[in-house]
């Protein structure tokens, strides 16, 4: 039998399953009583039964570990590199593309009509009397005609009208 042909790894299986042939060998020489040799070493022991006759499922238990034993083999493949990190890092973009600013709008409000004074007019929005520098929802109202009412909102010129 040549083996100076086989990697390690294979060396070390071959091994592994002969002492594993070995070791069930003990087992069944042990543990049956004169059915596997007449020899006086499967014999009961001083108790007067063998180990096999207090639990059946010995052998098979001894078998399967050793089977499970033989079939771990790794291999590179199945590894992980440890120099790479866990979790892949996404390179960013140091600065955001520049969006356009969102443009200004004015809240929604509706003018339902003008009480006209040449002196004190009052527009009726929303529900709400108001005159010449009072606020609503953030807008200053800066003039009130017949028919329609200025204001401004955040730095910008808006006109309501009568609908």
């Amino acid at each position: 039998m040549k083996i100076s042909g086989l990697t390690a790894d294979r060396k070390k299986q071959i091994a592994v399953g002969l002492l594993f042939l070995v070791l069930v060998a003990v087992v069944v020489v042990k543990i049956l009583p004169g059915e596997a040799t007449n020899s006086a070493a499967a014999a009961p022991g001083p108790g007067g039964s063998s180990l096999l006759d207090k639990d059946p499922g010995l052998l098979l238990s001894v078998a399967s570990i050793a089977k499970a034993r033989v079939q771990k083999v790794y291999h590179g493949i199945d590894l992980r590199d440890p120099m790479e990190p866990l979790i892949k890092v996404t390179a960013r973009s140091e600065s955001p593309a520049p969006q356009a600013p969102a443009p200004i709008a004015l809240p929604f409000m509706t003018l339902y009509g003008v009480i006209w004074d040449p002196e004190t007019p009052i527009a009726m929005i929303d529900g709400l009397d108001l005159r010449v520098g009072d606020k609503i929802k953030g807008a200053l109202i800066v003039g009130i005609d017949f028919d329609s009412v200025s204001l401004t909102y955040r730095s910008k010129s808006f006109e309501l009208t009568v609908e």
